[in-house]
Parts: C-alpha cells; structure tokens; sequence
C-alpha cells in the first residue's frame, strides 16, 4: 500500500478503544476508507506448535486517510476514541514516517522489531531491568550513549552511569 497525500483529506492517527485496531480497519475497508495499521510479526512457541501473530506496531493507533466527512462515518464503527489533528506541514512529516514504518513492517517478518517511547534527553526514566533496576534517573546523551544522572538532592551531588537504553522505560 501506497501511502500518499490526498487533495482535500490529511492522513491522521486516530486512537481507538483497547483492543480495537482491526475492528477499525474492517470498519474502514467496508466504507472506503483508507487506512494504515502497522503490524508486527510475533512467534509464541508453545509445548508443541508454533503460533504467529500479527500485532499492532503502536497499540491503539490507526492511521487513516480523512476529512470530516469520512471521519464522522467511521466514529459510528464505536471504536475510536479520538482523532489527533494534522495540518498539512505535519501531515508531510507523517507521511514520510509512515513509508519508513513501513520498511520496520516488513523487516518484522525476519527480525524482531520492538518498539520503545523517544528517551529525549532531560526526560525522567526508571531502569527496568540490571544491577540498577528500580532507580530513577534522567537521561543524558554522551557522544551518541544513553547516560542516565541521579541526582542526590541532599549533598547538592550526582551520579552517571552509561546504560542501555533498551534497560529504561518513561516515567
């Protein structure tokens, strides 16, 4: 699928209820709607089969091609929550997102693509997993490494440790 600017409609991510992405997309087929919902390729093996699933690449997000009209036909699918408005410079954007999105799609097919929140530096994170899991921190870049610096408040002090980013997770 081709994903490209529409005279009069603007591509937007619309948020859906949980669990209601392929609803949305059936919904959208069956009026005409265009519509992109990015998955994933997942293997759970079991005792003694192999099960692949398909998972949304940003849960609770469909993006779709719209204008007022098309939306307030698919808001009676009863399964969006909300529309995040575009205008056309960040519909651009978003476009060349999407076809980059797209090229994670298929490489999901032969390798394992996971999907993690910006860490933008100065954000507060908390380590998830290792020697430091538990401890908040805020992210610092060094020389393109993630640092994260935790701040001992009471001895105007503070400690730096580089770390994997795939360890921390948003506060």
């Amino acid at each position: 699928m081709e994903i490209k600017s529409v005279d009069n409609k603007c591509w937007t991510p619309v948020r859906v209820k949980p669990k209601q992405e392929k609803k949305l997309v059936e919904y959208c087929k069956a009026k005409g709607v265009e519509n992109y919902l990015p998955l994933l390729k997942r293997v759970h093996r079991y005792e003694r089969r192999t099960a692949v699933f398909h998972v949304p690449m940003f849960p609770g997000y469909v993006f779709c091609c719209l204008d007022e009209d098309l939306f307030s036909k698919i808001v009676l699918s009863n399964a969006i929550v909300y529309q995040i408005p575009i205008n056309d410079y960040e519909e651009e954007g978003l476009i060349e997102e999407l076809k980059a999105i797209q090229a994670f799609e298929k490489l999901s097919n032969e390798a394992d693509v996971v999907v993690k929140p910006e860490l933008a530096e100065g954000s507060v994170v908390t380590v998830a997993r290792g020697a430091m899991a538990g401890v908040d921190g805020v992210v610092v870049r060094r020389k393109g490494k993630v640092s994260i610096t935790v701040n001992v408040e009471i001895l105007g002090q503070s400690a730096t440790v580089e770390i994997d980013a795939g360890d921390l997770e948003p506060v």
